[in-house]
């Protein structure tokens, strides 16, 4: 829910719409196919994404605007729901014009899908925040500013993009990406065998097996990078620039020099590379 208190004069076009008393509801079944792709687009929405045995997918929508005050506002608020070859497709439009004196407004949007298990997911928002369950097929989420919190999803493709947000996944394993700028990132519990992840001030926990012979790149720019290794094992090579590193008695040391290290973990042939500038990393095994 977005609330905020606003004192002040608003002046901008009047737009004519359809909506009606700030209210949009939508509550229907779209069809499917069992390994497609849900393809989502919103903004300032609290996104469920839940995935079950049905062969449907059910779409509930939900938005409500309050506004107190004295003013003359319109909006053209709509959200579009298709089916296009198995694929279901969603998305937000949205223009508002306001004249006058507005002291108080509200925002509550909810957008609720459940949908088969073997769907992919590509979402693309601002400002909202995301809980995605029992998801098998690919995610791909891109947002600003939002939490996102992935459980239960078994899927070998995850791609994650995120400007001043928080992650929060349970499992997982395949390909991992991840992008934050200026966000943080928890992965518990993970068997990933390719991970490329880049963090440009933020900061990554991530608890994952070694895959052998897999492929782990972390490049780091003022990032924090904690990392947890529960099976496996391999060889670490860290490039560094005023970095801090601490590592568990697990790790052997192969090379220790003032801007490179090179040390190795028991258990498997995994290839671990980390070049980081202005951070601080910590390895550990169990």
């Amino acid at each position: 829910m977005k609330q905020f208190l606003i004192v002040g004069v608003v002046l901008c076009h009047v737009l004519t719409g359809n909506a009606q008393d700030g209210e949009f509801h939508l509550d229907k079944t779209y069809s499917i196919r069992p390994d497609g792709k849900i393809d989502l687009r919103s903004t300032d929405a609290e996104v469920i994404i839940i995935g079950s045995d049905r062969q449907t997918a059910h779409v509930k929508i939900d938005r409500k605007v309050v506004m107190k005050g004295i003013y003359k506002a319109t909006e053209d608020f709509r959200v579009d729901v298709e089916t296009v070859d198995g694929d279901l497709i969603i998305r937000e439009h949205q223009q508002a014009g306001m004249t006058g004196l507005i002291a108080y407004w509200r925002e509550e949007y909810k957008i609720a899908i459940e949908a088969p298990q073997g769907v992919s997911l590509l979402i693309r928002g601002d400002d909202g925040d995301y809980f995605i369950k029992n998801i098998n097929g690919a995610l791909s989420i891109t947002a600003d500013d939002s939490d996102v919190e992935v459980t239960d999803c078994g899927g070998s493709k995850f791609n994650f993009k995120l400007d001043d947000g928080v992650l929060r996944m349970d499992g997982g394993r395949g390909e991992l990406s991840l992008e934050l700028d200026d966000g943080d990132a928890e992965i518990y519990g993970g068997r990933f065998s390719l991970v490329k992840a880049d963090l440009d001030d933020g900061d990554l926990l991530l608890e994952t097996a070694l895959s052998d012979g897999g492929t782990y790149r972390f490049d780091m720019d003022d990032g924090d990078l904690d990392l947890r290794i529960f099976s496996g094992g391999g060889t670490f090579t860290i490039s560094y620039d005023d970095t801090g590193i601490s590592t568990g008695e697990a790790f052997q040391t192969l090379q220790k020099d003032d801007d490179l290290r090179k040390l190795v973990l028991p258990g498997g042939n995994a290839n671990i590379v980390i070049d980081a500038d202005d951070g601080s990393i910590r390895l550990s095994a169990r």
